[in-house]
């Protein structure tokens, strides 16, 4: 017997040995926006989006290049004049250097430049949302599983109560035992119930120890850190149907992501077509130029320098369809998207329904849930003075704890589903974040 009361001795005082800080909603909300892995990949490819949209990727500035070439020769020549005088030579050496430096500039391109630096700018707008989303995603991740920690650790408290319950009534029997007014049988089933009571209690402690362990692996926190939340979560108030859907139509990410995805398709359309339209490239350059010619050339050496600029038109009438099959194909994909925009917003009308349904009737399920508890309390409570003047039995007296117990730990689920059911509605709406 007085193992047993060791036993629930050390798990009783588990909870206050093991405290730690309260972490907050809030708290566990900024830690995974912080440091969470999705989150920091999806902000580097914002980054790199942004840095597409630099002007040195948009092909508006000049090219500057130099050129520079130099050769050297080792002939035989046999060399015939007009005159009649002839010449042969070994090994004449002859060598020849020039050096340029040149500016490049596209001065029109069928505006296929500004359509690609809209299309970088709406890439980087598109990166934007799905990092936002991303965001929301984790957050609303955090809020169910902090919400789950919250259940198993509220779960604790109560059967930590149960326990305590079924020490008090050993402790009676072991009164009772001394005065000859029980029997080493009730004893027995009363350990019993202890044990089953103290094994329901460490089976709800690994439960909610891997339950901490995924919130510090969302929020990156080393995932044997002690954390301890808040368990009093009030509802929230002035969830209005209207309002929520209303909000989900103007601020969900999904939504705003699809139409950006049909914008960037409609610029797509605009690049194939200024490839059907003529290139107009201005070039300017100045060169130095050197040859160093053998004995038998007419002239021993020249040297020139100078200016040079010109216009490029290039147009391609005609590349065997590929343009106009390219077109074909960015138009096709374009209406793609639009239907898949038209399916995501009847996706979404369906998650709004199942998730406002299942918000509702938790809440009555809860309230329900709270209506068992009330009765059930009642109900122990006058089991409870009954069993202490002896008018029941210990098998009525465990009925109506075990009774109170479930429905204890039913309606502590049910608000907590109801928590987690408003994340799903705020996640839909886009206000997770707010």
């Amino acid at each position: 017997m007085k193992g047993y009361l060791f036993i629930v001795a050390i798990i009783v005082s588990y909870i206050s040995v093991n405290a730690q800080t309260i972490l907050t909603p809030q708290d566990a909300i900024a830690l995974a926006i912080e440091n969470n892995y999705d989150i920091q990949i999806a902000r580097n490819l914002t980054d790199r989006a942004k840095n597409n949209t630099s002007r040195d990727n948009s092909g508006k500035k000049p090219t500057v290049g130099i050129n520079a070439n130099y050769t050297y020769r080792s002939d035989n020549t046999t060399a015939n004049f007009q005159d009649g005088r002839s010449t042969s030579l070994s090994f004449a050496s002859s060598q020849a250097a020039n050096a340029s430096i040149g500016v490049g500039y596209i001065l029109y391109n069928g505006g296929f430049r500004d359509a690609r630096i809209e299309q970088l700018a709406e890439s980087y707008q598109l990166s934007k949302l799905e990092l936002q989303a991303t965001m929301e995603n984790v957050a609303a991740q955090t809020l169910q599983q902090y919400y789950q920690v919250a259940a198993l650790q509220e779960n604790m408290n109560i059967l930590s109560e149960a326990i305590e319950v079924s020490t008090a009534r050993i402790e009676r029997i072991e009164q009772e035992i001394a005065y000859g007014q029980s029997s080493g049988l009730a004893a027995l089933n009363a350990m019993v119930d202890l044990n089953n009571d103290s094994l329901a209690y460490m089976t709800a402690q690994i439960q909610l120890d891997n339950a901490k362990r995924q919130l510090n692996n969302l929020m990156l926190s080393p995932l044997d850190y002690e954390i301890e939340v808040e368990t009093d979560q009030e509802f929230l108030v002035g969830l209005d149907r209207d309002m929520l859907r209303d909000q989900m139509y103007a601020q969900n990410l999904q939504i705003s992501a699809a139409e950006k995805n049909i914008e960037i398709g409609s610029i797509s359309i605009d690049l194939l077509n200024a490839r059907k339209l003529p290139t107009l490239r201005a070039d300017v350059s100045y060169g130095v130029a050197y040859n160093k010619n053998n004995p038998a050339s007419f002239l021993a050496s020249l040297n020139n320098n100078g200016l040079n600029a010109g216009l490029t038109l290039t147009w391609d009438l005609y590349d065997g369809g590929q343009t106009r099959y390219a077109l074909e194909d960015a138009k096709i994909a374009n209406m793609g998207l639009e239907l898949q925009r038209a399916q995501l917003l009847q996706d979404l009308d369906l998650q709004f329904e199942v998730a406002w349904a299942n918000y509702t009737d938790r809440k009555e399920i809860h309230r329900s849930q709270e209506r068992n508890v009330h009765i059930s309390e009642a109900n122990f409570q006058r089991t409870e003075e009954q069993y202490n003047i002896g008018q029941i039995t210990t098998v009525e007296y465990r009925q109506a704890q075990l009774n109170l117990l479930n429905d204890r730990l039913a309606t502590t689920s049910a608000r907590f589903q109801v928590k987690i059911a408003e994340v799903e509605l705020l996640l839909l709406s886009g206000l997770i974040l707010d």
